[in-house]
């Protein structure tokens, strides 16, 4: 391998004491790698390890061979989002149109003129008719097209995926592949966001999804091979779509173990460059087949809310900043835990109704979840704040209660005090807080492990209302004999998960919770998780 090639083309953008030593025990570099070095302007040597890395494992999962193209979108410039990384002389993508490139993250069409095209014709090298698969990873909902990303001039490989328009469903999946009639798989997701792919496993045209390495079925169609040359995010019909793209790529078909190995592969890079989430992937080394299945949610209800509870019907709206990506709230849906949700807050990011100093995200249950007035509630959760994490100067809670009647957080509201990093429970009554203003009782927080919390609360007056909370193990609020709530009789609601900060509008901050559990019966039944909590997902 062209070890000494790699090492010359990265010497102009890279220092030295960048780049490894070279040596005996110096790692074998792809030919594909040290081909991508050649491009212009070079890449980082960091995006080419990771590129490396990529193409290493592809080969190992024997999917590298069945390639004819693979482009990555999820490139340092424009120019490196033309190539395809199997033949550097075969398959260049040529611009036409309006594209918007993020580097490092994805391309998009403007939806009207925006496209790539090419020379290369489909069943024209390992992808062949009865043998053919195409694919490609989007990183935002759409509700606007179904247009796939992946299309030809011949119009007989395409994919029909649309969100509805709160890009909270797929109403279903359609396909073509050397078909003259259409696949369809039904409805079975809550995104559209996730690595895709559409395989054609016979001459018999049996066609057969998969969404992130997971197989959705097969459909047999009246077969009727396809010609024409590749083009992406334009179909043969001149319609366009403006999903924002990482990956495409179109070869022979493969394995389930291979289909699996490639989603885990994409999903890695996208890690590595900095495509959120950044501080893991549940799934990879424990949990479901299917790996990893980031999904934004832009609102909750029924099976979809991230919270085991005792509440009638739960349902609730996302507040936040609007638009795809990076997202603000993620759910991963992993059966080994109850669900887990990753909240991230830029400076700006905030729901229309905020002042610009203020972050926020979270659900928010207002007149949707009603908690009466003296009840006693049990809450459990975990959670983890992500290393490179910024803390605001002025506030930072986590999940609370909110007064339905005063408008104000009574508490028990979960937080870090943003001078110490330390987490504590604070509560409000009728214009006073309590534990903050100043903090009295807190507990360390560090950041990159995860932590556990049981609060028991009761919303009632004097003598009766009460607050305790634990925090890995440890109390750290023990308020008893108190007015527990800002307004006597009022009717209350949660704001969970929550990320809300304040005064200067700092960040980024990235918080994942796991294991959300709320029970209003008066029974307490979370008592066993202030030294047993529920098992979290690996994060690294």
């Amino acid at each position: 391998m062209r070890r000494r090639d790699l090492l010359t083309g990265l010497l102009a953008t890279t220092t030295s004491s960048a780049l490894p030593t070279v040596g005996l025990s110096m790692p074998t570099i792809n030919d594909e790698t040290n081909a991508l070095a050649t491009m212009t302007p070079v890449p980082s040597a960091s995006w080419l390890a990771a590129a490396d890395a990529l193409i290493s494992s592809l080969k190992t999962a024997g999917v590298w061979q069945t390639l004819d193209l693979f482009y990555c979108f999820a490139a340092p410039s424009s120019t490196a989002c033309t190539h395809n990384w199997v033949n550097m002389t075969s398959g260049r993508l040529i611009a036409n149109g309006n594209l918007t490139y993020r580097a490092n993250a994805c391309v998009a069409s403007d939806g009207s003129t925006g496209y790539f095209s090419t020379t290369f014709n489909v069943n024209s090298g390992k992808a062949q008719d009865g043998n053919a698969e195409y694919g490609f990873f989007t990183l935002n909902e759409c509700t606007t097209d179904n247009i796939s990303p992946f299309q030809t001039t011949g119009g007989k490989h395409y994919m029909a995926l649309q969100a509805n328009s709160t890009g909270t469903a797929i109403a279903s999946l359609f396909s073509a592949l050397n078909t003259s009639t259409v696949a369809s798989f039904s409805s079975l997701w809550g995104s559209t966001v996730g690595h895709w792919v559409i395989q054609q496993n016979d001459t018999t045209a049996q066609l057969q999804a998969f969404v992130d390495g997971s197989s959705l079925g097969t459909s047999t169609q009246t077969h009727s091979a396809d010609s024409g040359a590749v083009q992406l995010f334009r179909s043969a019909s001149g319609s366009y779509t403006t999903r924002q793209v990482a990956f495409v790529h179109y070869g022979s078909k493969l394995t389930a173990p291979q289909q699996l190995a490639l989603s885990k592969a994409l999903y890695t890079f996208l890690t590595a460059v900095g495509v959120r989430p950044m501080a893991g992937t549940p799934g990879l080394n424990t949990g479901p087949t299917n790996v990893a299945p980031y999904k934004h949610c832009a609102t909750f209800s029924g099976t979809d809310y991230p919270i085991s509870s005792s509440l009638p019907s739960p349902a609730g709206s996302f507040q936040g900043r609007t638009g795809a990506y990076p997202y603000a709230m993620i759910k991963v849906n992993d059966p080994n835990y109850n669900s887990i949700i990753r909240l991230e807050a830029h400076a700006g990011d905030r729901p229309s109704f905020d002042r610009i100093t203020i972050t926020r995200v979270q659900i928010n249950t207002a007149n949707l979840i009603a908690i009466p007035w003296q009840t006693t509630c049990d809450f459990a959760f975990s959670f983890f704040i992500e290393h490179g994490t910024v803390f605001d100067t002025g506030f930072c809670n986590l999940a609370n209660l909110h007064d339905q009647t005063r408008g104000v957080n009574c508490g028990p509201t979960h937080a870090i005090d943003p001078r110490t990093g330390n987490f504590l429970v604070w509560y409000y009554v009728n214009g006073t807080h309590y534990n903050i203003y100043p903090v009295r009782t807190s507990a360390a927080c560090a950041k990159g492990v995860w932590h556990h919390v049981r609060t028991t609360y009761r919303l009632d007056n004097s003598p009766n209302g009460f607050c305790q909370a634990w925090f890995d193990g440890v109390q750290v609020l023990n308020a008893t004999g108190i007015q527990f709530a800002a307004s006597s009789g009022a009717p209350f609601w949660w704001n969970i998960p929550g990320l809300y900060q304040g005064v200067t509008g700092a960040g980024p901050t990235a918080v994942w919770y796991a294991n959300l559990e709320f029970d209003m019966s008066g029974t307490q039944p979370f008592a066993s998780r202030i030294s047993n909590p529920l098992p979290v997902p690996p994060l690294t």
